[in-house]
């Protein structure tokens, strides 16, 4: 229950709840020292004379909807300010974290095309350790013309014997029967930072072939016949052929060795300021946007023996 008590002062009404009778208190619009009111043995509200001494207990309105404007107001401009701090705490915590985290994600898209390149370098060495030389990079027919690409001859050695069983090793790649395999694709060979490789059966992983390559004219070497090191055995680049199985290099003798983003003629494409390879150990290469065609040419080449500018290519720029 509560009551209507009127200020004597500033004449200001305001509800009152029953537990203040008696009490003393300011009043809640002027501040003045007021004394509440008792009631009789018939329930009426009896006015004490208002005698202006210290008071006791501080009274407040009854309901929160009596609560003076100016504290709301403060109030709403607490909550504003800290809301606008939170927010200015956020955005600067993202400001400063944003590259960092960038970063990470960068390395995260290198090291998983790595960790798949270097599946089929361990496929291509254990290829080299049985027949004495890496596979040839295409399989030709009597007259020369190309029929299947490398990539047909290391399933064996990658866990997919029972697949190559399936090809005819005599016919084109887009043959009735080795077109019909093409579906089959394993995932090692294409990169799961391009958006449509997997989709369209296309490889990412290349070989790098021509005279002063790992896969020259007169037939390829093995990676024990390479005396530099490092030695680019498998290289990334944009998804071009038509499937996994059609062949197709990039041929150093006809396009050269360049970093960029044409499919199967340049080194890259996939990720942001470096381009991916393997060598022939098995170690992952980081190759920054700003090497030298020179140096590029250098780690192609098995046997140049030529000096590079910069010889870590094991970290991420």
């Amino acid at each position: 229950m509560s009551f209507e008590f009127t200020c004597p002062f500033c004449l200001n009404r305001t509800r009152v709840a029953e537990e203040y009778l008696g009490h003393s208190g300011p009043c809640a619009a002027c501040g003045k020292p007021v004394l509440m009111p008792t009631r009789d043995s018939s329930r009426r509200l009896v006015y004490p004379v208002q005698t202006g001494k210290q008071l006791q207990v501080d009274l407040r309105p009854e309901s929160s909807e009596q609560r003076p404007e100016d504290d709301r107001g403060l109030l709403r401009a607490m909550l504003a300010i800290s809301s606008i701090s939170l927010l200015v705490i956020l955005a600067v915590g993202i400001w400063v974290g944003l590259p960092a985290l960038r970063r990470q994600m960068s390395i995260a898209a290198c090291n998983s095309d790595l960790d798949r390149m270097k599946v089929i370098v361990t496929a291509l060495n254990a290829y080299c350790d049985r027949y004495g030389s890496y596979p040839t990079p295409q399989v030709v027919d009597k007259a020369g013309k190309p029929l299947l690409s490398w990539r047909v001859l290391i399933l064996p050695f990658m866990g997919y014997g029972d697949l190559y069983e399936q090809f005819a090793l005599d016919q084109s790649w887009d043959s009735p029967l080795n077109l019909s395999l093409i579906g089959q694709m394993p995932r090692e060979f294409c990169s799961s930072n391009s958006p449509d490789a997997w989709g369209n059966k296309q490889p990412n992983y290349v070989l790098v072939t021509g005279s002063l390559t790992l896969f020259p004219g007169s037939g390829p070497l093995g990676y024990k016949q390479a005396s530099d090191a490092p030695t680019l055995l498998l290289v990334e680049t944009l998804n071009g052929v038509t499937g996994w199985t059609e062949p197709g290099e990039i041929d150093m003798d006809t396009v050269g060795v360049s970093f960029g983003t044409l499919p199967m003629q340049s080194i890259g494409g996939l990720h942001h300021g470096v381009a991916l390879g393997v060598d022939t150990q098995g170690n992952g290469v980081i190759i920054p946007k700003t090497i030298s065609k020179r140096d590029l040419e250098a780690l192609v080449t098995p046997n140049g023996a030529e000096l590079i500018a910069s010889k870590d290519f094991s970290v991420y720029p």
